[in-house]
């Protein structure tokens, strides 16, 4: 199917108004009548947020969308930097106490997750080509010859389902063009900075086209272990994308597809920045485990803050670190379009195997260690028929859904004098039935009903047991439980079953008062459901487990478009009921993850796209939360009514300017700024680890000879600003806080041709 392309990029006016008489000064010569045409509009945006193809300003929905040319032109290549253009998004490049450079952790309008276990569910959907990815290891996807993203605001219950409590994530591919063409790229930059990508797509015949997309990136690591010299944070991948599309008949077609990518990085750049020696675990190695070690780095084994290196891009640690990943998937679609209605199939199947490892202490001590084997196998099943009906007043789609998914992690904690094994295994399966149907009631007004029933079993068999205690402690003074003997279960073994069925609804009403202007409101119902938490650590008698979590979202926006096509204005107001919210906190040594009663969040979204002049656009998004606690279970430990959501920031906004010069006869120069800002927020639900809001400016100058080929010079992080990414802390009782810090200024050249 063919889709417009879309040509949208964010901005902030304020502070770059200066700039524009220059840029509109810098092109004094006359366009011909053709050129003019191509900068005059907008062009138009086509989404799929309701399971069909409808243009943006056309969907009552809250929704950013960014085509490919909209990505290439901001050099976005991965996940994580689209939440700089979309408002209240925030995804951090790893979850906490991973190691791993591939388990972002995404939050949308405040909801979100922050670890990664099996047994933890993500609150923002991923979907590629429509297939669920459902574990945040190996989530933080690169984005090669995408067609658009889409990030669809609110909960997702109806169409999309589980795990979309506080929205989703859409990534559609491009598929096989009809003729013989392709494209090849490359990038060189700053830190040794190399990626080749191409792609072809192959006419084999009238009725059947391929299309092979391959990328390779490699980037040298930007933290750097004084005692080695290893780098951390580095980019070491390939991907493959292979794909068929077969149109045996006009109304019958399938789109196969396989990919698999590899990683072998040094793991996250994870650097030491507060020490508490007078927490029991350090204590335990400056009492009983220091006097017997070698002095190191000059004044000995006590672990305190001599080994902070007051550098965040330096660490002192010295366990191997690693991130190693291979995921492979193959995906069939089959599509017919029938005289009553169409039926799509949706088939897919997924396999991960991971292992990464991270230096807790960032220290040559044997304080905290941890070290993943991760294995993860789902499979998927959609089937979907659409239809219309009452003189195509009314289009209704009623869709089957299942999915199942197993796998094991194998976590290795080693807290120096004492070793130990959490983990476990998971098998969840999930059935869903779902409807939705718009009825044109005037030639104005719409109204949209759906309805989803989701019925999740999940099951659990913990693997925690205690390796090796390699120091008896005397008692007093630590308490007898911080003593083991090997061998000892931390919980008692056998499987363990959760499950839930669930009814989400969702009703909009949407009002089109002008050809270019049309409100709506929304009723929408999420949920996730619950599961059990993972590590353990001292000894229990059960496993802990955690309930299912529940939102009721009630919005209101308008979209507005208008001066001819040069000006789009989309924006929406929230308020979320969140109900038995899960958080993970700190207890102990283990992050566990619990239920925390109520809380209600409110705030809103604006974006514009403009066009004042010709061939000059000016973007700008703005978002606001207003997120708290309004009650709190008697059983809540390590949060207050006062705490923050993880997460979070009150103020999201991004904007930016751009201007197309000719150049002669032989093609375009667009030179482009791009800004977002992000106020501060936490990274964990106990409110010890934060970034205090950070600016970023992004330019650059785009060559593009009539679309033959083209050449960027782009520079990242222009103020060679120091934010902070990622952040985790168990100060008390392990004491160590590590974070992980952004790279500084980046530059790159990008070179590109099409055929």
């Amino acid at each position: 199917m063919n889709r417009t392309s879309l040509k949208i990029t964010g901005m902030k006016i304020t502070g770059m108004a200066a700039l524009l008489p220059l840029m509109i000064g810098a092109n004094s010569a006359v366009a011909e009548e053709a050129e003019k045409t191509r900068f005059m509009e907008l062009e138009e945006v086509v989404v799929t947020a309701r399971k069909r193809e409808e243009g943006l300003q056309n969907t009552p929905i809250s929704i950013t969308a960014v085509s490919s040319e909209g990505l290439e032109k901001r050099q976005i290549i991965s996940m994580d930097q689209v939440s700089n253009i979309t408002p209240n998004l925030t995804i951090n490049t790893s979850s906490a106490f991973s190691g791993s450079s591939q388990t972002p952790a995404v939050f949308l309008r405040g909801i979100g997750q922050t670890d990664f276990t099996l047994n933890t569910d993500p609150g923002v959907g991923i979907y590629v080509d429509g297939v669920y990815i459902s574990r945040s290891v190996g989530a933080l996807l690169d984005l090669v010859d995408v067609e658009r993203v889409e990030i669809l605001r609110g909960p997702q219950g109806t169409l999309f389902g589980r795990n979309t409590i506080g929205g989703s994530i859409s990534i559609t591919s491009n598929k096989p063009a009809d003729d013989l063409s392709g494209k090849a790229k490359v990038t060189i930059g700053s830190d040794n900075w190399l990626i080749l990508s191409g792609n072809i797509s192959l006419p084999i015949s009238d009725n059947l086209k391929a299309k092979v997309t391959i990328q390779n990136q490699d980037r040298d690591g930007y933290v750097t272990r004084i005692t080695d010299g290893v780098k951390l944070g580095d980019d070491n991948s390939t991907s493959f994308r292979g794909a068929l599309l077969w149109t045996p008949t006009d109304k019958l077609s399938f789109y196969l597809v396989a990919d698999y990518t590899t990683a072998r990085e040094n793991g996250a750049p994870l650097s030491l920045t507060e020490v508490n020696e007078a927490a029991p675990f350090a204590a335990i190695h400056n009492i009983f485990v220091a006097p017997g070690l070698v002095p190191t780095l000059g004044n000995g084994a006590f672990y305190n803050d001599q080994y902070i290196t007051g550098n965040l891009y330096e660490t002192a640690g010295t366990e191997p670190v690693f991130s190693d990943l291979d995921v492979w998937g193959l995906m069939l679609t089959a599509e017919y379009q029938g005289d009553m209605f169409d039926i799509k199939s949706i088939t897919s199947y997924r396999n991960l195997d991971s292992k990464f490892s991270r230096d807790g202490d960032g220290s040559p001590l044997r304080i905290n260690a941890t070290a993943n084997i991760f294995t993860y196998d789902q499979f998927s099943q959609e089937l979907q028929f659409l239809g219309q009906g009452l003189d195509d007043r009314m289009n209704w789609i009623l869709g089957l859904y299942y999915f199942e998914e197993s796998g094991n992690d194998n976590n290795t904690v080693d807290f120096g004098y004492v070793n130990f094994r959490s983990g476990g295994a998971v098998k969840n399966k999930s059935y869903a039935a779902f409807f939705q149907t718009t009825y044109d009631v005037t030639d104005k007004f719409s109204v949209t009903g759906g309805l989803r029933y989701t019925d999740e079993t999940k099951k659990f068999n913990p693997v925690t047991f205690v390796l090796e205690q390699r120091v008896p402690l005397p008692v007093p003074p630590f308490p007898p439980f911080l003593n083991f003997t090997n061998g000892q279960l931390l919980v008692p073994e056998g499987q363990v079953e959760t499950g839930v069925g669930k009814w989400t609804p969702m009703i909009n009403l949407a009002y089109q008062w002008t050809e270019g202007l049309m409100t709506y409101a929304t009723f929408s119902q999420g949920f996730k459901s619950g599961g059990f938490t993972q590590r353990i650590f001292p000894a229990l008698a059960a496993v802990p487990s955690f309930n299912p979590e529940t939102v009721n979202v009630y919005e209101a926006g308008f979209k507005y478009s208008g001066l001819e096509g040069r000006m789009r204005l989309n924006g929406s107001a929230y308020y979320t009921d969140y109900a038995n919210l899960q958080v993970t906190v700190q207890i102990g040594v283990a992050p566990t993850t619990q239920n925390a009663a109520e809380a209600e969040i409110k705030g809103f979204e604006l974006e514009m796209q403009l066009i004042p002049v010709e061939r000059m656009q000016v973007d700008l998004g703005i978002g606001y939360i207003d997120a708290k606690y309004t009650a709190l279970d008697n059983q809540v430990v390590g949060i207050s009514l006062d705490s923050k959501l993880p997460g979070t920031s009150e103020w999201t906004l991004n904007g930016a300017v751009s201007y197309v010069l000719d150049i002669g006869n032989s093609g375009t120069l667009t030179p482009r700024l791009d800004w977002s800002y992000r106020s501060e927020f936490f990274f964990d639900a106990n409110n010890t680890m934060q970034e205090d809001g950070y600016h970023l400016l992004n330019a650059s100058m785009m060559y593009d000879n009539d679309n033959d080929w083209r050449i960027t010079f782009f520079v990242k992080n222009l103020a060679n600003q120091t934010y902070l990414t990622h952040g985790e802390s168990i100060l008390d009782p392990a004491g160590f806080a590590l974070v992980t810090p952004s790279r500084k200024r980046e530059w790159g050249i990008t070179l590109s041709t099409s055929f």
